[in-house]
């Protein structure tokens, strides 16, 4: 299977086991799902994370997610993100959503349950363990400060 097809394939499963799970998706969890896979599971895709905004960040995991969404077979929910004080939207939160049924494979059984125990964390969780175990990939964060706040309470 070539590196693409693979990527495309386990994008779709982690989508495919958050339906199950009834839990969501966003951008920012499935940038530190897919940072986990490659730094815990050393499975290597080759997607380049960075220190970004918001931790580790791979402009071509975005690339691989958006083409799903423009052939059509994921969704992308939003929703306004308001600015507590003046009300004004800020931005969205993005919510993929896997539009087409996928049956996982036995020899994706590992990685199958490596996202099924991350997709279940809350987004606060994830990047919890992410700032705390990779501080390096969290030194341009604009939350850093507030989630490592968190960790000390």
């Amino acid at each position: 299977m070539l590196i693409d097809d693979r990527i495309y394939r386990l994008i779709k499963l982690l989508l495919y086991i958050a339906k199950e799970e009834n839990t969501e998706v966003t951008a920012t969890k499935l940038q530190k799902i897919f940072f986990l896979l490659e730094k815990e599971k050393e499975i290597q895709l080759g997607l380049d994370f960075k220190p970004w905004f918001f931790g580790p960040y791979s402009s071509k995991l975005q690339d691989y997610i958006d083409k799903l969404i423009e052939l059509g077979e994921v969704d992308v929910e939003e929703e306004e993100v308001r600015d507590p004080l003046s009300g004004a939207i800020i931005g969205y939160k993005r919510n993929y959503v896997l539009k087409l049924e996928l049956k996982p494979e036995e020899e994706e059984k590992e990685i199958e349950m490596f996202f099924r125990e991350w997709v279940k964390k809350s987004r606060t969780e994830i990047l919890n363990y992410v700032y705390k175990k990779y501080p390096e990939y969290a030194k341009y964060s604009m939350i850093r400060d507030k989630v490592l706040s968190r960790l000390q309470e």
